[in-house]
């Protein structure tokens, strides 16, 4: 009986000592491959010397490189690198000389990275003191993954996407290039989003010479170079012509020009019943044969809650060119009208008013964007509504060619909504939406002064809001244009056009209140 008394105490006191002892978490298996998220990390503005110590055990790195250097558009000397570790796509520069041109895209390496330097060299961060015998290659062809963005996401936190594969979606080429003239080569604007980009060609690279389109979607490494100047800090240098893709051929210099008002507003739903979300719609009349891909349009949609003025981003960004959640923008770039022909512009789903309602995919749909999770053509971000059903004024404005800038006056424009002026016009800056001589604005007043903008001078013209909202209201626009003379024989009225779920597409292109188009 004492033995097992005895057996029992031993084993309940090693149990005992057992628990109390700490557990030594040093006596684990460290990983020697640190993410790149967390070595860019260490980087706190100084230069600093990397160990095990500051890598937390770690002394490696791997990733993908995602330069090529045999495209010839690449920082010369420089092997670039990204992985996507803990979740995170991060990227690094490693200057190796001349070694950097035995790499090629998709080479899966690992880096012994201790004794390595990360330091900032002309703005971008570097692992230096790297050779190529600390460099082994696992493997060779592999995908690499590009991440798309916006530029105002790039310079909002740029760390994040600082060299690493990005893909700026439907941007507008600026200034606006020269069919048959203008080349890739050097600095040109990206205008996406509510800002732009700079996209650099290096004169070696293979496609420095091809001419430049006025849009398209751009991949490319993200590269930071503070040598130049402020504006070109953050720069899209493609790696190889088939990264520009989506291509907008820029206007051509011998096609016929469509003088005044080739279209005209002739109405739009800004508040469908129910969701607006990819319901919203813009209806136009040619008053002349049009054919968008030899002489494209744009659309640009604003809206102005809040307190921000429209004269946001940088060059050329600002008035209709502002994007962001201000100013969105559709280009037209393919298909044809008549003289006479209604065409639409909008969301996607193609609705007369709203989920579940008449089908009017048949009618003639010049754009349409998922704009929910789209950005627009060149600026604008995505949004569950381009219009808004109550507070400051919206708009719709169409202009000749598709690159928008603050300067660009639109060949027709309308503005609806509320009566505060503070978001629209801002006289100190002398920035606002401009607007065309039509049947309810000019640019110029009775004595000849300049008015260009939106509510300055006599441009007070402001469609109300219909209330209460919700109601599927299509608001027909009226009146009476010369197609000979390019002017308005009676200036356009409004019509709230009440609709239902099976109002039919007739129903907003006929009636005595519709825009009638003569000669």
């Amino acid at each position: 009986m004492k033995a097992k008394i005895f057996l029992i105490v031993s084993v309940l006191s090693a149990l005992f000592f057992s628990a109390c002892k700490k557990h030594d978490f040093a006596e684990g298996q460290l990983s020697p491959i640190i993410a790149l998220v967390d070595l860019r990390a260490i980087h706190k503005g100084a230069d600093v010397t990397l160990n095990k110590d500051n890598m937390l055990g770690a002394y490696q790195i791997t990733g993908k490189v995602i330069s090529m250097p045999d495209s010839g558009n690449v920082p010369q000397g420089v092997l670039i690198v990204q992985n996507n570790r803990r979740k995170a796509i991060r990227g690094i520069q490693i200057p190796i000389g001349e070694a950097a041109a035995t790499f090629k895209s998709g080479d899966s390496i690992v880096v012994n990275v201790e004794g390595a330097i990360l330091k900032r060299v002309n703005g971008a961060l570097q692992l230096t003191g790297i050779t190529p015998a600390n460099i082994t290659t696992v493997s060779t062809g592999n995908e690499v993954q590009v991440q798309q963005v916006s530029s105002y996401s790039i310079k909002t936190k740029p760390d994040d996407y600082e060299s690493t594969l990005v893909s700026i979606k439907s941007a507008t080429v600026s200034p606006a290039p020269v069919m048959g003239q203008t080349k890739y080569v050097g600095n040109k604007y990206l205008v996406n989003g509510a800002d732009s980009i700079i996209m650099h060609t290096e004169p070696t690279a293979q496609f420095a010479n091809e001419f430049l389109p006025a849009g398209a979607t751009v991949a490319g490494v993200l590269v930071v170079d503070n040598t130049v100047d402020s504006a070109s800090v953050y720069q899209v240098w493609p790696r190889k012509f088939t990264d520009i893709s989506d291509i907008t051929k820029p206007a051509d210099p011998n096609a016929p020009d469509l003088g005044e008002m080739p279209v005209v507003i002739t109405g739009f739903v800004n508040d469908a019943k129910g969701s607006d979300g990819n319901y919203e719609y813009f209806q136009f009349r040619a008053t002349q044969n049009i054919d968008f891909s030899v002489t494209p349009m744009a659309v640009v949609t604003c809206t102005n809650a809040g307190a921000a003025q429209p004269n946001a981003g940088d060059a050329p960004g600002a008035g209709w060119a502002t994007g962001g959640g201000r100013t969105y923008k559709f280009n037209l770039t393919n298909g044809q009208v008549k003289k006479g022909d209604f065409f639409y512009v909008g969301g996607s789903n193609k609705r007369i008013n709203g989920p579940n309602t008449t089908d009017i995919s048949e009618a003639k749909w010049i754009s349409a964007i998922a704009y929910v999770t789209n950005d627009g053509d060149g600026f604008g971000s995505a949004s569950s509504g381009l219009l808004p059903n109550s507070g400051n004024a919206g708009g719709i404005a169409i202009f000749k060619g598709i690159n928008v800038t603050e300067q660009s006056v639109p060949v027709d424009v309308v503005f609806f909504g509320g009566t505060g002026k503070t978001t629209m016009y801002n006289p100190t800056t002398n920035k606002g939406y401009r607007v065309p001589k039509n049947d309810h604005y000019n640019f110029v007043d009775e004595a000849g002064a300049e008015q260009p903008f939106f509510y300055q001078g006599t441009n007070q013209y402001v469609i109300p809001h219909v209330s209460p909202a919700d109601q599927g209201v299509f608001m027909k626009l009226g009146g009476s244009f010369d197609a000979e003379t390019k002017t308005w024989i009676t200036p356009r009225g409004i019509s709230v056009f009440i609709m239902s779920g099976s109002t039919a597409l007739t129903d907003i292109e006929t009636g005595s209140d519709v825009t009638v188009i003569s000669n």
